[in-house]
């Protein structure tokens, strides 16, 4: 887990838009996708609910 995933998933669950964090996270939407991803992988379960480029916080993303 890196500081910057954190970072990431943070913006993510404030802004719950994929596009809207990229743009204040200042990296490329495949960029944070993958990093949110690899966060999901390593804590073995599914932060976001993802609808289109809209998110919402799964049970556990709520609790992370």
């Amino acid at each position: 887990m890196e500081i910057y995933q954190l970072e990431y998933f943070i913006k993510t669950a404030e802004v719950l838009h994929f596009t809207k964090a990229t743009e204040l996270c200042f990296v490329t939407q495949s960029g944070l996708s993958q990093q949110i991803k690899k966060l999901e992988e390593e804590l073995g379960l599914p932060l976001f609910k993802r609808i289109g480029k809209k998110v919402q916080l799964t049970e556990a993303g709520s609790v992370f």
